[in-house]
């Protein structure tokens, strides 16, 4: 069987009978294309260890990618000649000795400073309000259509800070998922991993009851919570893409993404004395030794971002099997970006 055909074999096999996420069989699409592509299609029972070697060569020489790419790549090529080990179609993968060479680096995770945390929502809600002071009779759809961006893009930086999802469970989220007046947000995990979080911020809940309603008058997506200025769901690209202008517009300097906001929401709540389990629980880690490297933060840097951020009661985020339903919270948001496809990245 060439490689092409049993690759498409092997993504079938992902989406009906192992069920992996539209988001993991993308990224075992794109690494297996670029496999037989570079193999230039060879029978896949011909492939050796000195053929998966000169692949890892290329990557490390020509494309210059960094070592925890290329070892997703080869945790791709295992998944990928172990499914056809286990129907008996080969004997044995050509993978042996070569991750060897390709280390893990621990990195820690990138936090926002308190200065910039506050600077960050600060500027969000200065923003709201300056465009609610441009609203009055004829003042044209184009000041309405601002004002009601900032709402949602209010509403995003706030609801990814308080619960410190992922962006792509962020924009994977529906009208149905939050409940305001239990408090609640059902959010639809990696690994299909769900869990419901009870927003314990009176200010977030108000952000996000503020945001609902412009949303009921938006036309698009009817399930889609955030949408795009086209209608379309809000893609994790563009929630990436607003979050840079609001960075910039800030005034923050240091590069970051807005995973940065789900690092620092870890970060505070293992500081704040939430045991592992429950922060593990809260991220929809599914193990607690992802959730450990949370603990390496330096305690001086918990401290600072602790003290500065926990005024207004923002670390109150629990599961639902941990607390009974709350009284609703709201938020303040903005809205619209464009999206910009790129190739898949590991998290």
């Amino acid at each position: 069987m060439d490689l092409l055909t049993a690759v498409e074999k092997f993504l079938v096999a992902c989406t009906n009978e192992i069920n992996l996420s539209e988001k993991t069989n993308r990224a075992y699409a794109y690494d297996l294309g670029q496999f037989a592509d570079f193999m230039q299609n060879k029978e896949m029972e011909k492939v050796d260890v000195a053929d998966v070697n000169s692949y890892l060569s290329y990557l490390d020489d020509e494309q210059n990618l960094k070592d925890s790419t290329i070892r997703r790549k080869i945790m791709t090529l295992k998944a990928f000649f172990r499914y056809f080990i286990s129907k008996g179609m080969i004997d044995k993968a050509p993978l042996e000795g070569v991750e060897s060479k390709y280390k893990m680096t621990k990195n820690l995770p990138k936090i926002l400073n308190p200065q910039d945390m506050m600077r960050l929502l600060e500027f969000l809600g200065e923003d709201v309000k300056r465009l609610e002071g441009e609203l009055r009779p004829g003042c044209g759809r184009k000041v309405k259509l601002h004002y009601e961006n900032a709402i949602r893009d209010r509403s995003i930086i706030e609801l990814l800070f308080a619960t410190a999802m992922r962006i792509g469970e962020l924009s994977e989220l529906n009208i149905e998922d939050l409940d305001v007046e239990t408090g609640t947000v059902h959010i639809r995990g990696k690994g299909h991993r769900d869990r419901t979080l009870v927003l314990g911020n009176q200010g977030v809940l108000e952000t996000i009851k503020e945001y609902l309603k412009i949303r009921r008058n938006l036309q698009g997506d009817p399930k889609a919570l955030f949408l795009n200025r086209f209608g379309g769901r809000l893609s994790i690209f563009a929630i990436e893409n607003l979050f840079e202008r609001i960075r910039k517009a800030a005034g923050i300097r240091r590069r970051l993404t807005p995973h940065a906001l789900r690092h620092t929401m870890a970060t505070m709540l293992l500081s704040n004395g939430k045991d592992i389990q429950q922060v593990q629980n809260i991220l929809g880690h599914s193990s607690s030794v992802t959730t450990q490297i949370y603990h390496e933060v330096t305690p001086r840097r918990q401290r600072r971002v602790l003290d500065s951020l926990n005024e207004n009661d923002r670390l109150a985020v629990q599961t639902l099997e941990e607390a009974p339903p709350r009284r609703p919270r709201t938020i303040r948001r903005r809205r619209n970006e464009r999206v910009i496809p790129t190739r898949p990245r590991e998290e």
